[in-house]
């Protein structure tokens, strides 16, 4: 199950990075949305090993530390009058709810299998 968990994670991650190039044309977005997602993308083929498992949880609260650090900068800016910022806090606020959401439910799935 964190297979598929993980894998619509990097998927999501990626079309996230996707989007916000698009529409901002920032290639921080790009770089950051691609290569966090091929990271976790790569990592779900071998989560049957457990200590990819735990690499993935890892990378996930890590990933949720970033997006959540790099919102409230963008929330910042748009609230001091960039309305620029606008487009990069929603999508960054996206990916750290999804990032949180996914770090829940792979702990949940984890526990119960150990049950």
């Amino acid at each position: 199950m964190n297979n598929k968990i993980f894998t619509t994670y990097g998927a999501f991650l990626i079309l996230m990075g996707l989007i916000g190039f698009f529409l901002t044309h920032a290639k921080s977005a790009l770089i950051s949305g691609l290569a966090s997602g091929a990271i976790m993308l790569a990592l779900s083929f071998f989560i049957k090993n457990t200590v990819i498992n735990y690499i993935s949880k890892g990378l996930t609260l890590v990933f949720l530390g970033v997006f959540t650090w790099r919102f409230t900068l963008a929330l910042m800016a748009f609230s001091g009058g960039n309305a620029e910022k606008l487009i990069p806090t929603i999508i960054l606020g996206l990916m750290a709810f999804v990032s949180l959401f996914t770090l829940i439910i792979s702990l949940l799935k984890a526990s119960e299998e150990t049950n």
